[in-house]
């Protein structure tokens, strides 16, 4: 008991002697004691958390490196076709001439997303191959199977059979920032496994002009050919996007689908081997202040229907020309974009509803969708088509739409042309009209819906109309894509 007393004492006067040195020494050498007191953190394991500064790229890709592989499309040239492409004409091969195909290489990049096998590339990398080579970052080689392929958002899933393999997490592409750092692993000119770095550049970039309308991300980051399929990281070591456009024409311009868009796509190939959309059938536009004036709808958002095919969805749900449609299946839509994005990432044979405003009253439709053909162009139906404007008060002048007339303006007589109705004969250069895209040929159907049966109609209704006034037009332009409807504002800016 004694010694454990005196312990205690001992180790107590201990401690304040040691506490007394510390409190001198902080008067004397400040500094000595704040590198007593330093600790030091042991950089973290964790991948993706925690790493220090000068190591985080390092190890993100030395991670992700094992799960980018290299795509290698074969094709076939047969010597016959060689020959037949030269200039100079030769004879056919005989049957019996031993087959000695020329094989074309095209490379590519690829990330394994499934340790089963399963990577993703792009659609016009494998595009028409004859066999499909993988090959690994550890140097095997295997060949792959096409699981499915989507040429509108150009993505491309793959399977291959091998032990041991490294998969890449897809990211949320929704929560990235302009500015967010990112990173490219791929095989630009035969390099293989090349890093490059840089930023997100901008989010929601549209690509190509036709439906579905997905959303781009835009990189600085360096993207050269051999690139496409490859994975856009983000500093979690996420895949956030596949890289697969470039600007030849620009530098520090690429762009990568969404890992978010990946991942619809990537569902649907697995199970099924292509990418099925929701189609209604109709052709919108969108929603300008002159539209709105005409119709009388304020600053409601959405988008206007212009035509509605025969026998489809639309029409069976009863939807009509100059319907504006402001939800679909209860998300709001802000523009002809969103719509049809929104439209095509709903499953074919799902029931949904639509509201629309028609004639100041709001209404709810429901639709059963149709699947989208991959060849369903934009501009649906080759009827009435148009746009644009009347007098050259209003910017262009009108005749009576008569082949003569037609022969006159060295037109011709357009095949597919409406009857009926008047033709736009001259359009004033720099005028709202131009702008709108009024073009001599075009046929006016209706001018404020109202139908147009000769010009004596049209003059009817534009003789009303005031500085101010919106007109809007119905047109029919059986050589052009125009769209179908058109409004303008009289008198000028």
């Amino acid at each position: 008991m004694k010694r454990g007393i005196l312990f205690a004492l001992l180790s107590g006067a201990l401690v304040l002697l040691i506490a007394i040195g510390l409190v001198i020494t902080a008067f004397v050498q400040p500094r000595l004691v704040v590198r007593l007191l330093e600790i030091t953190p042991r950089p973290s394991g964790s991948f993706g958390r925690h790493l220090s500064p000068a190591n985080s790229n390092a190890e993100i890709i030395a991670r992700a490196n094992p799960a980018v592989v290299t795509v290698i499309a074969l094709r076939t040239i047969r010597p016959d076709i060689l020959l037949s492409s030269s200039s100079t004409p030769e004879p056919p091969l005989p049957p019996e001439w031993p087959a000695d195909p020329r094989t074309q290489r095209g490379y590519g990049t690829g990330f394994i997303i499934d340790p089963a096998g399963y990577l993703v590339t792009n659609d016009h990398v494998i595009r028409d191959a004859d066999r499909i080579k993988i090959k690994l970052a550890d140097g095997r080689e295997c060949l792959a199977q096409l699981q499915g392929t989507d040429r509108l958002t150009d993505i491309a899933l793959l399977k291959i059979e091998a032990d041991n393999l490294v998969a890449l997490p897809l990211g949320d592409s929704d929560v990235v920032e302009v500015g967010d750092p990112v990173m490219a692993i791929g095989n630009p000119l035969d390099y293989e496994h090349t890093v490059t770095s840089g930023i997100i550049s901008a989010k929601g970039r549209k690509v190509y002009y036709d439906p579905p309308f997905e959303d781009y991300l835009q990189t600085d980051a360096a993207i050269n050919r051999g690139n496409s399929g490859g994975p856009l990281l983000n500093h979690a070591g996420e895949v956030i996007g596949v890289n697969t456009i470039i600007r030849v024409d620009g530098r520090g311009i690429s762009f990568a689908v969404p890992s978010n868009v990946v991942k619809r796509v990537v569902a649907q190939l697995r199970t099924r081997g292509f990418v099925a959309r929701g189609f209604l059938g109709l052709r919108a536009q969108t929603l300008t202040p002159e539209f709105r004036q005409a119709l009388g709808i304020g600053n409601l958002t959405g988008v206007l229907v212009a035509t509605v095919n025969p026998d489809s969805a639309a029409s069976r749900a009863g939807i009509q020309p100059y319907d504006v449609i402001t939800h679909f299946d209860g998300q709001p839509i802000t523009g002809t974009e969103d719509f049809f994005s929104t439209v095509a990432n709903t499953m074919p044979q799902r029931e949904v509803e639509i509201e629309v405003i028609r004639e100041g009253q709001a209404l709810r439709l429901r639709a059963t969708l149709e699947q989208r053909q991959e060849s369903a162009s934009f501009s649906l139906p080759p009827l009435p088509p148009g746009r644009r404007q009347p007098s050259l008060r209003l910017g262009f002048s009108v005749r009576e739409n008569t082949p003569e007339v037609q022969r006159a303006l060295r037109l011709g007589v357009q095949k597919g042309a409406a009857s009926g109705g008047v033709i736009i004969s001259a359009v004033e250069p720099l005028s709202a009209a131009e702008d709108a895209g009024l073009a001599v040929g075009q046929i006016i159907l209706e001018a404020n819906r109202q139908t147009i049966h000769h010009l004596a109609d049209f003059n009817r209704i534009t003789e009303q109309l005031r500085d101010g006034d919106v007109l809007m037009l119905r047109l029919s332009s059986p050589q052009r894509q125009d769209p179908p409807l058109v409004a303008l504002r009289i008198g000028r800016d």
